[in-house]
């Protein structure tokens, strides 16, 4: 007798509540926010990322809405690192 796998199926993210965390929810909770900068090892500047992107609303200068917050946040931490050599 020959027995069959099962195929696996990825359920679709259904609501939005299994987004949160991942990025791309705007503007996104500031919780999140210092939880990813401090796994980073710079929980210092959460606050600071945060308070500046707020102020533009999380919009490009040119006003086109950012889509992920993560993408934002690793910019600013290598632009950090590399303004202060470390």
């Amino acid at each position: 007798m020959i027995k069959r796998k099962a195929k696996r199926r990825l359920k679709p993210i259904l609501s939005n509540e299994r987004k949160k965390g991942f990025g791309y929810e705007l503007p996104p909770c500031p919780h999140f926010v210092d939880i990813y900068f401090d796994q980073k090892g710079l929980p210092e500047q959460a606050q600071i990322f945060f308070k500046y992107y707020d102020d533009l609303s999380w919009q490009s200068p040119a006003g086109t809405p950012y889509k992920n917050w993560k993408v934002l946040a690793a910019e600013w931490i290598f632009n950090h690192r590399t303004e202060s050599g470390s």
